[in-house]
């Protein structure tokens, strides 16, 4: 078992262990994928390269790979104002005030949680999926506007996913900034069947046909390259323990109608959190029709739920499935179920963590990042005596007080969780005070578009079980440097990397004090075998990018001894951005460890540098999945039917049909670890 020393406001000193992965009855990285020809789940989108697949299944050459891949995008993802998160400072987020430092870039996170953003962001985001293709992508300023290119075939190619538009040469082949600024009669309503700037009544098509106009006059040269902006990081995985559901509402308007609506990232000026009109999401296809019928844009998309519940049975071992920590004094069994052996300060930490970012109810229905929120993240339950709340949104390394407990309780900490990924939970007792009965309800914004849809007159559903968990590792560098040397390897920081600390937006959080290369090193502990570590780290670069610039990321599993590639950013010297992502991802299942080091390496051609953020995960081995009960919801005209299936204990993989009719609409799917 590994060990740390922690301070607290209920403990003032004590030993705290880190738990092994649990014993029962958990449910490691439990998946859906349906028939849907679009819209199958988050069983056939888990991972870029996942979405690469389904999307290009049948294409042959680059550029057909291309066009199915903007075609997936478009589906998938629609315009709307971006959305942001917490960063690595205490600036909150707020949709009435954006920052664009608080923008989300990992593509990950927006497939999950948003599926929406504003030009720059979207395009940050595609690039991923570009790579996973095997083409190099940068973004392209634009006038009012960001656009994007990729490399094939020799040549750069514009992909404007934002305005859905594509230009095409005469030979047919996708043309990139250089072709039009060559012909910029090029620019056209349509080009049937692939899209063409459909959103064409009149305003945008005459806008981009401007823009191109401007580029034409002033050539493509004069318009900035930007690298390396967007990166994958963060796990589509979902544990689920003893006593845990997981369940996904298609409507919005599931708790009640708009003014009981949960989301996170809203509009100040219109309220229901997001939605957009004019999209081709939701409408199953992506393609130009010949003439312009505005219906066929019209894909209504909006957000769903999902809702982890989870009720660990205090008086059975598996309560341990949900627990990160525990005091050595904490004793399970008896009335109080959970409670201090010696009746002096004992705490528990319970967890959550998933790629589905915390919503709320909005007070205002507007704006849950600005205003007061509720019923995003709520315990109840049964306390004996009183205990004492903390709340954690940095895994672990700072916690604020939030409360008390007893008698029946219910604790709503929204204002304390939303807009966050992941949480912990400490319960501190001491005395004759303990816990009998415990609930956490914990409510999510999910993008509509990941929502594993049912076809009419039958519906085949696979269910996979990879049993994996995740631990994240997102530090907050507004913490002083002594609370982040809990998740850094101090010893192995190069001395010319500085620990500056960011306690206002782009504030560097490592600065090196010489013109070469800089090192800092972090630790991912885990309470399970790791198998896969993910890592992105954001640093500083001048523009133009100097020659012979190295930003990579390496990962060890022997404690720094040896260490092996886990990521790379590719900065050619004619980039315009000022800062960068690098990301990656190894298989480090054969070390047979539960910690590993990543190494973060900033050098930028012989002039100083830093790092603004860091995002590390470490994918880990769960028990063999217990028994599963997988629940789809739908309706045909006003009558609401239901589908409960059986998984058995130790399936990795289970088919099977849910008997819809011929019209019908989605309701509710839910995955319950027994």
């Amino acid at each position: 078992m590994l060990k740390r020393i922690v301070g607290s406001t209920m403990i003032a000193a004590v030993v705290i262990f880190l738990l092994p992965s649990a014993v029962q009855a958990e449910v490691g990285d439990p998946t859906l994928q349906t028939d849907h020809p679009v819209y199958a789940g988050e069983g056939a989108f888990q991972e870029i390269e996942d979405c690469v697949t389904f999307a290009t299944r049948g294409a042959s050459t680059p550029q057909d790979k291309a066009i199915a891949m903007f075609q997936w995008i478009l589906q998938h993802q629609y315009h709307l104002h971006s959305p942001q998160e917490w960063g690595a400072t205490d600036h909150a987020p707020d949709v009435a005030q954006p920052q664009n430092e608080l923008i989300p870039y990992d593509a990950n996170i927006a497939r999950f949680s948003y599926g929406y953003g504003l030009c720059g962001t979207v395009h940050a985001w595609n690039e991923p999926y570009w790579r996973a293709l095997g083409f190099e992508p940068r973004r392209r300023a634009f006038p009012g506007h960001t656009n994007s290119e990729i490399r094939y075939d020799g040549g750069w190619h514009a992909y404007d996913t934002d305005m859905a538009g594509l230009v095409f040469r005469k030979d047919g082949v996708v043309a990139g900034y250089e072709d039009i600024a060559k012909d910029h009669s090029l620019v056209r309503h349509s080009h049937p069947p692939t899209p063409c700037y459909p959103f064409a009544w009149p305003s945008d098509f005459k806008s981009m046909q401007g823009g191109w106009s401007v580029i034409a006059k002033q050539g493509a040269d004069k318009w900035h390259r930007l690298y390396s902006t967007g990166y994958a990081a963060q796990p589509g995985v979902v544990h689920l323990r003893s006593g845990e559901s997981f369940t996904r509402w298609f409507d919005r308007d599931h708790f009640g109608g708009m003014e009981k609506r949960r989301f996170w990232h809203g509009d100040p000026k219109n309220a229901g959190g997001p939605f957009r009109d004019w999209t081709f999401v939701n409408t199953g296809h992506a393609s130009h029709p010949a003439t312009m019928d505005r219906q066929a844009y019209r894909g209504d998309a909006s957000y769903c739920n999902a809702e982890f519940v989870f009720t660990p049975d205090l008086g059975a071992d598996s309560y341990r499935e949900g627990v990160v920590e525990q005091t050595a004094n904490l004793a399970a069994g008896g009335s109080p179920k959970l409670k201090s052996r010696d009746g002096q300060p004992a705490s528990i930490v319970f967890s959550h963590c998933s790629p589905y970012v915390i919503a709320g109810d909005p007070v205002d229905d507007k704006n849950p990042m600005g205003g007061k929120a509720t019923d995003g993240v709520v315990m109840t339950g049964q306390a004996i005596g009183q205990l004492g709340v903390e709340v954690s949104t940095d895994q672990g390394l700072s916690w604020k007080p939030a409360g008390n407990l007893s008698g029946e309780f219910r604790l709503d900490l929204t204002e304390q969780l939303k807009g966050r990924h992941d949480w912990r939970i400490r319960l501190g007792m001491k005395g004759d005070s303990g816990l009998n009965a415990v609930t956490f309800a914990t409510t999510c914004q999910m993008n509509q578009a990941m929502y594993p849809q049912l076809q009419a007159d039958g519906s085949q559903v696979t269910y996979r079980c990879a049993s994996r968990g995740v631990v994240a590792v997102r530090p907050n560098f507004a913490r002083s440097e002594a609370t982040i040397a809990q998740v850094e390897a101090v010893a192995l920081r190069s001395k010319n990397m500085v620990f500056k600390g960011s306690q206002v937006l782009r504030d560097m959080a490592y600065q090196t004090t010489d013109n070469k290369p800089g090192v800092v090193v972090f630790q991912v502990d885990s309470p399970g075998m790791l198998r896969q570590v993910t890592a992105a780290a954001n640093f500083k670069v001048r523009s133009p990018t100097p020659s012979g610039t190295d930003f990579k990321l390496e990962v060890s599993t022997d404690g720094g001894k040896s260490w092996r590639p886990l990521g790379k950013a590719e900065l050619p010297t004619d980039n315009d951005y000022s800062n960068g992502w690098m990301y990656g991802s190894a298989d480090v299942s054969d070390a047979d460890v539960r910690s590993a080091l990543v190494k973060v390496q900033v050098y930028q051609g012989g002039y100083s540098t830093g790092l603004f953020d860091v995002r590390l995960y470490g994918l880990y081995q769960t028990n063999v999945p217990q028994a599963t009960i997988v629940s789809f919801g739908w309706k045909e005209g006003a009558q609401s039917k239901t589908h409960t299936e059986q998984i058995p204990a130790g399936a990795e993989t289970h088919t099977f049909t849910v008997p819809t009719g011929k019209a019908i609409v989605n309701d509710f799917v839910r995955i319950e670890a027994q």
